[in-house]
């Protein structure tokens, strides 16, 4: 996986769309241009706009191709889409009007599997790793933190990238406790790898967790161990939530408010108006949604949302059904439920993404080493299914074309048991491997495919996947293309803070395969470039897709009169400029909810 210095940097965002039914398409060559008739919401023809885009283009996403000049929004809510000489008639002495001078508007961008608020927190209130690649600067980093906060009684933070471990025989240890105990052996440290399936902890935090050398691997964990069977300090997934249940920082209200209020501004900076929040701001989802209706009430909350709590093994189906039940309260025009996400297996860079062939000796888990799921099949299975018979939406992480088979399995027992149901979008996120069989049930299973574009080129974490699974099988990770021309359904997503959630990067990474950044677009960073796909289709995953995955596409993902005017305004038009142009382009303004939330 890959990081993100907040706002966001390098290291550090097809489907169903419904017109409104006061919609009237009467343009010429293609264009929507519909304005919204009397009755249909209560409002007149007549009325007024508070804000109008004119002198560009306006890209609906209703198909491609669909375009118009002008949209005028009263309120919430889109009011006209159509001509420029059309919209003259929604404009009054309180109108702003803006000349997009040839830019571009359309929908807002979405993130279809992102935790707000990202890194944040850590980079505001706790040791903060990001800025640095080595053992060194993390050194560096965790003893000036220390130095400057003497009265803690404990250190969290993160994120460090596994590469600076690896020796010079290619092999990669990990982390050791050795060097956190020479900065502090008194109090627990526990520091999170980019993917945050992984810690870094001391020799404290370890005795504080019950870990020393007799203790046995948890299932789907990992305690790394040296040559002589001792504890490293290096844990992975269910590993290392052993720590994280005795080592933790309380944050105050007001800390967590600033976190999300900084989480929000970097988000709109880079146009994105919704997202799928696996959140992580308090100690529940229930607190998080509190947090975020609180900021809602108080016309402060700026991305629309589908909140998810995790399932963990352990949880009975019906306490899992009344988390997600539970939840249903905060509904609101801004938040939603009634998804959960769960866990089908790790991260190929620990090990622990469950794959279908062996890991190499690289990844130093022994031969015939294939990764292990934190839960038993038949428990993951059963749950899967109960949920599903309740309605409740299942979000899958799986990144192993193991794990990704097993996560199928389980899909098509719930048609088989529950029966075909219309409003059923089961999804998987990550996808990073995947068999040409699965992504053909992929497809006839109808799943819903959260996939991180700014992963699908050759990056640093790239060449840490090849000494784990070898050259070919890394080198053909993200079948995008086959797995559109199968029919599969694409969402966008950045799953930040592992990775930094900036849709533009994305985008151009999807359309090139290779390095979003300037300083390395033009060499060969490129990764399958056979899988890229087009703008049209980025820009659709991106959008009306993860509207559709979050059952808002009758409110959102379209540009449609009656629409909710959640929206991004460029200033170049992304699907007919170089496609290495494509993350230069400048955000111009993020519209959310009728409101303009960013003006760059």
């Amino acid at each position: 996986m890959r990081t993100s210095i907040p706002p966001v940097s390098r290291r550090s965002f097809l489907g169903l769309s419904t017109l409104g039914a006061a919609a009237v398409a009467v343009g010429a060559a293609g264009c929507a241009n519909n304005s919204l008739n009397a009755g249909s919401t209560g409002s007149a023809i007549s009325d007024k706009a508070s804000i109008v885009f004119r002198n560009g283009t306006i890209q609906t996403m209703v198909k491609e191709g669909d375009t118009a000049a002008a949209l005028a929004v009263s309120g919430n809510k889109i009011i006209y889409v159509g001509e420029d000489s059309g919209v003259d008639e929604y404009i009054d002495d309180n109108t702003r009007v803006i000349d997009l001078d040839g830019g571009m508007v359309t929908p807002g961008f979405m993130d279809g599997h992102i935790h707000a608020p990202g890194n944040w927190v850590t980079a505001l209130y706790e040791i903060d790793l990001t800025k640095g690649t080595t053992i060194d600067e993390y050194k560096k980093a965790i003893s000036d933190f220390i130095a400057k906060h003497p009265d803690d009684k404990a250190y969290v933070g993160g994120s460090f990238m596994i590469n600076a471990f690896e020796q010079e025989d290619g092999t990669n240890p990990g982390p050791n406790k050795s060097i956190l105990d020479e900065i502090c052996s008194d109090k627990p440290i526990m520091l999170c790898d980019v993917s945050y399936h992984s810690v870094w902890v001391n020799s404290r935090a370890l005795e504080l967790a019950g870990i020393d050398n007799d203790t046995p691997n948890p299932t789907g964990g990992i305690i790394t161990r040296d040559a002589n069977g001792e504890a490293t300090g290096y844990l992975i997934d269910s590993a290392a939530t052993m720590v994280r249940e005795v080592v933790s920082v309380e944050h105050t209200d007001k800390e967590l408010e600033n976190a999300i209020d900084k989480y929000q501004q970097a988000a709109a900076k880079y146009g994105i108006t919704g997202i799928t929040n696996i959140s992580v701001v308090g100690a529940s989802t229930a607190q998080d949604c509190q947090f975020y209706t609180d900021l809602e009430k108080d016309g402060k909350l700026n991305l629309r949302m589908r909140v998810l709590p995790t399932i963990r093994p352990g949880m009975t189906a019906k306490e899992a059904l009344k988390t997600v039940k539970d939840l249903k309260k905060f509904d609101s025009n801004m938040i939603s439920t009634g998804t959960v996400k769960i866990y089908s297996d790790g991260v190929t860079e620990g090990g622990s993404a469950v794959m279908l062939e062996p890991y190499t000796s690289a990844a130093g888990k022994g031969d015939n080493w294939y990764g292990e799921s934190v839960w038993d099949q038949q428990e993951f299975s059963d749950m899967v299914a109960a949920l599903d018979k309740e309605g409740v939406q299942i979000h899958v992480h799986a990144i192993g074309d193991g794990a990704v088979h097993n996560t199928l399995d389980a899909y098509e027992r719930c048609v088989k048991e529950n029966g075909e149901r219309d409003d059923r979008r089961n999804t998987m996120t990550h996808v990073c491997a995947i068999t040409d069989e699965d992504i053909q049930r992929v497809a006839d299973l109808d799943i819903v495919c959260a996939l991180q574009f700014l992963w699908m080129y050759h990056d640093s974490l790239c060449d840490l996947e090849i000494a784990f699974v070898g050259e070919d099988r890394a080198m053909k990770f993200y079948p995008v293309k086959n797995m559109l021309e199968a029919g599969c359904f694409i969402s966008g997503a950045s799953d930040g803070p592992v990775t930094g959630y900036a849709p533009l990067e994305e985008i151009e990474v999807a359309v090139t395969r290779n390095s979003p950044y300037p300083e390395e677009e033009d060499t060969d960073m490129y990764r399958w470039p056979e899988q890229a796909i087009t703008a049209y289709q980025a820009l659709e995953a991106y959008t009306k897709n993860v509207a559709f995955e979050n059952y808002m596409e009758d409110k959102i993902g379209t540009l449609e009169v009656g629409k909710l005017a959640d929206l991004t305004v460029l200033d170049q038009d992304i699907l007919h400029c170089d496609p290495k142009k494509i993350s230069d382009t400048k955000v111009l303004f993020t519209v959310s909810d009728g409101r303009i939330v960013y003006e760059g």
